[in-house]
């Protein structure tokens, strides 16, 4: 009896891996893990025997949602192709699936969820296409200038120092019309694959975004005490 349950244990730990193998080998060549056709009904499923196909790690954020491959993008189309898609590889919908139909429909809904997360917020989109140019952004930000930080401080302290909601929307509405040029500044420089100037912009934004969120927060805690 023992010696059936290890062989049992056994087979199964071999037919787990010789499906992850097949997987992997179907990834790379763009067949289908199970039945190894070529042929696609769409980007999720197999035209063939419509398994739900396996995941890929090169994935284009924007080829996945189906929106064209640039900054300025239409949100309601985004919105609307993700909850699409959604719909059609939601791992609730291969609750009676295989283990390892699963597997590649949780990590299908990861990926997209990732790839909404990125694409619909305009900083990590313009750091996702600036990396498909293979620029990146440093954590130390050393390319801004001196004359942008040193404003940025100044701006900060009077959030800092501001006592009422009305010295705090003044600063606010200061900022979201420099916010407002920077984005249009920065859908300029990608249409002109200034990807440099991009980069620049998009820096300035993060401050900028960070010091709006540091007044929100005042502002909140300031309604509170009233």
């Amino acid at each position: 009896m023992l010696i059936i349950t290890h062989f049992k244990k056994g087979l199964e730990k071999w037919l787990q891996m010789s499906t992850i193998h097949r997987r992997a080998i179907a990834a790379a060549v763009d067949r289908c893990w199970k039945c190894s056709s070529s042929e696609v009904s769409n980007m999720f499923f197999c035209g063939s025997c419509g398994t739900i196909r396996a995941t890929s790690k090169e994935q284009d954020f924007f080829k996945l949602l189906k929106v064209n491959k640039e900054f300025k993008i239409d949100s309601t189309t985004l919105v609307q192709n993700y909850r699409h898609i959604q719909s059609m590889i939601h791992p609730d919908k291969f609750a009676q699936k295989s283990e390892q139909e699963k597997a590649i429909a949780l990590e299908w809904s990861s990926l997209v969820n990732k790839a909404y997360r990125t694409l619909s917020k305009s900083i990590e989109r313009g750091k996702y296409l600036l990396a498909l140019s293979g620029v990146t952004i440093s954590e130390e930000n050393t390319s801004i200038d001196k004359e942008f930080l040193f404003n940025m401080m100044d701006v900060n302290e009077s959030v800092e120092d501001a006592q009422t909601t009305e010295e705090l929307q003044k600063i606010a509405s200061k900022l979201s019309v420099e916010v407002d040029e920077l984005h249009s500044n920065l859908v300029r420089r990608f249409e002109s694959n200034d990807m440099e100037g991009a980069k620049e912009t998009i820096i300035r934004l993060k401050y900028m975004l960070n010091v709006e969120g540091i007044i929100k927060e005042k502002l909140l805690q300031l309604n509170l005490k009233s």
